[in-house]
């Protein structure tokens, strides 16, 4: 399996008319699994669009460059978190959940923004080949 990393940067993702694209969305009950000690505090909703995923998630406490996304091809996201002080005073612990979509993903055109509060925004398109 090659999982491809993300780079997390602070930029809002809108649509091709300036605003966030919503409608045509379905929440999925996509299978979220921990990965070590569970993340109770790490909240997850995925929503399918007409043509990607969209994976929403709490990660209070996080800096965004402690927090880390992956996808491969098959459609495994894999969203990880790891504090710079693991002494904290608000009982962040590292974290990593594993989010089984059901289709095949394209890792290249998989883009992450993770807000100065905590929120992540995943986009993740579907493989070309499973859109035609």
């Amino acid at each position: 399996i090659r999982f491809y990393e993300l780079f997390l940067y602070e930029e809002k993702y809108v649509n091709e008319n300036g605003c966030v694209n919503k409608f045509l969305q379905i929440l999925l009950d996509s299978p979220v699994v921990d990965v070590g000690p569970p993340a109770d505090w790490v909240k997850i909703n995925v929503q399918r669009t007409k043509d990607c995923f969209e994976v929403y998630a709490l990660v209070p406490g996080l800096l965004r460059e402690e927090v880390r996304v992956q996808s491969d091809p098959v459609g495994r996201l894999v969203i990880s978190g790891q504090p710079e002080q693991p002494d904290n005073p608000w009982g962040v612990s590292p974290f990593k959940k594993v989010v089984s979509l059901p289709s095949r993903i394209d890792p290249h055109q998989t883009s992450a923004v993770v807000t100065l509060h905590g929120q992540l925004f995943v986009r993740v398109p579907f493989e070309q080949a499973a859109i035609s």
